[in-house]
């Protein structure tokens, strides 16, 4: 059986501290559910020298984001999984081209 490999490049990773409330998505397990997590933990990070031959399915964009006082830190790998749970949605397997960029949010 052949396995189609697919990317999504030039995702966007957004480190925010929102103080007031969450001004962007954020998907949790409850919220995308039990499947799309599974897939989202399978797709892989790869250089852009290794997406040749793959699809390109469009930018996706990934936030992490410490909303509340007891809320984590807003995090890198947090806002990669978010990426990956919209890679997921487009039934992608790898991801390329990450950038991050720190908000600030009052």
């Amino acid at each position: 059986m052949h396995r189609q490999s697919v990317t999504l490049l030039l995702p966007s990773l957004f480190l925010t501290s929102c103080a007031i409330g969450p001004f962007v998505p954020i998907q949790t397990v409850e919220t995308a559910g039990l499947h799309l997590t599974e897939a989202a933990a399978s797709i892989s990070v790869v250089p852009a020298e290794r997406t040749k031959g793959m699809q390109d399915l469009g930018e996706v964009v990934g936030h992490s984001c410490k909303n509340k006082i007891w809320d984590p830190p807003a995090t890198a790998e947090a806002a990669t999984f978010q990426v990956k749970l919209a890679a997921a949605q487009r039934n992608a397997t790898a991801v390329s081209g990450l950038s991050v960029r720190r908000v600030r949010c009052h």
